[in-house]
């Protein structure tokens, strides 16, 4: 169940963060408690990730793949707070910033998700 709970934790940041582009492709304000869980998800999965991946041991290829998910976490955790600094002095760059953000996020998820299928056997 240790293995998983990154994967649950991130698979609801993936969908909220669905829901946040499809308001943002609308031109419409998202809610600012789905803006908030967003955000305190992908930082509490970034902690989640460390602390589960460091009690998992395995061979050092699977290591490395979760060293590879955490930089890729990381990576999404400053471009997301990169665009919320950005989103008022410089709009029109706002599609750009979010989709480094959701490319990155995206690939960190299906790292994340290969080391946990590996991970548990």
């Amino acid at each position: 169940m240790l293995i998983w709970l990154p994967i649950m934790i991130y698979g609801t940041t993936v969908a909220l963060g669905l829901a946040l582009g499809w308001y943002f492709l609308s031109e419409k304000r998202p809610p600012r408690a789905l803006q908030a869980l967003h955000l305190i998800l992908g930082f509490g999965g970034l902690e989640a990730v460390m602390l589960t991946t460091t009690k998992v041991g395995g061979s050092p290829d699977l290591k490395q793949n979760a060293t590879i998910a955490l930089v890729l976490l990381g990576i999404t955790a400053v471009v997301g707070l990169f665009a919320g600094i950005m989103a008022k002095s410089h709009p029109a760059n706002m599609g750009t910033i979010l989709a480094a953000h959701g490319l990155a996020g995206g690939t960190a998820f299906l790292v994340l998700a290969n080391w946990a299928m590996n991970a548990a056997g």
